[in-house]
C-alpha cells in the first residue's frame, strides 16, 4: 500500500503542475490580447494628443505674433503721438508770429513808435490767450507778500510802499503750467523801511 500511495501523490504532483500551467497560458492569451487592444486604443490617443500639441503651439505661436505686433503698433503710435503733441499749441502760435513779423516790418518803414507799441502789445496779448488756453498760467507776484515756493528774490529795497518781505517789482515774469511752476518769477522784494 505504501506503493500506491506514492504513486497516488506522484499523480497529484503531475496533475497539479499540468492544470497551473493552461491556465498563465490562458491569462497570457488574454493580457496580450487587452495588451494589443490598449496599444491601439493608446496609440490613437496620443496621436490626438501631438496634434492637440501642434494645434497649441501654432495657437501660442500667433498670439506671441498678435502681441508682438501689437506691442509695435502702439510703440510707433506712441512715438507719433509725442512727435506732434505741441502741434495745437505751434499751430495756435503762428498768428502772433506773423504780427510780430508785421510790426518789425512796420517799424522798418515808419517813424511812429506808439503803432509799433500799439502791435507788440497786441502779440503779447494773443500769445498770453493762447498759453491760458493750454493751461499756462502768469504768477501775479507784484505787491505781495514774497512766497519762495513761486518767486525767487533777485535783490532787496527799501521801499516806504511795500511793507517788508513784499514784493516791490517783477523782474522776469513766472508761469505754472496747470497748477505746476513752470518757471519762477524774479522779483525784488522790500526790505523795508530805510
Amino acid at each position: 500500500m505504501k506503493k500506491e500511495k506514492n504513486t497516488s501523490t506522484e499523480n497529484t504532483e503531475t496533475k497539479e503542475p499540468a492544470q497551473t500551467t493552461p491556465e498563465p497560458c490562458a491569462a497570457e492569451d488574454m493580457a496580450a490580447e487587452e495588451q494589443s487592444m490598449n496599444m491601439a486604443d493608446i496609440v490613437g490617443e496620443l496621436d490626438k494628443a501631438q496634434a492637440d500639441a501642434a494645434k497649441n503651439r501654432d495657437l501660442y505661436l500667433r498670439a506671441v505674433a498678435d502681441l508682438d505686433t501689437y506691442r509695435r503698433k502702439v510703440q510707433r503710435e506712441k512715438q507719433e503721438l509725442a512727435k506732434f503733441a505741441l502741434q495745437p499749441l505751434i499751430e495756435e502760435l503762428l498768428p502772433s508770429i506773423d504780427h510780430l513779423d508785421m510790426a518789425i516790418d512796420a517799424a522798418k518803414n515808419s517813424d511812429d513808435s506808439k503803432n509799433i507799441l500799439t502791435g507788440v502789445e497786441m502779440v503779447s496779448a494773443q500769445i498770453k490767450k493762447v498759453f491760458a488756453n493750454f493751461g499756462v498760467e502768469e504768477i501775479a507776484a507784484a505787491g505781495k507778500p514774497f512766497d519762495p515756493n513761486t518767486s525767487e528774490c533777485v535783490s532787496h529795497e527799501p521801499s516806504a510802499d511795500v511793507p517788508e518781505n513784499g514784493v516791490i517789482k517783477v523782474v522776469r515774469k513766472g508761469y505754472t503750467f496747470n497748477g505746476r511752476l513752470l518757471r519762477a518769477a524774479s522779483v525784488v522784494v522790500s526790505s523795508g523801511r530805510e
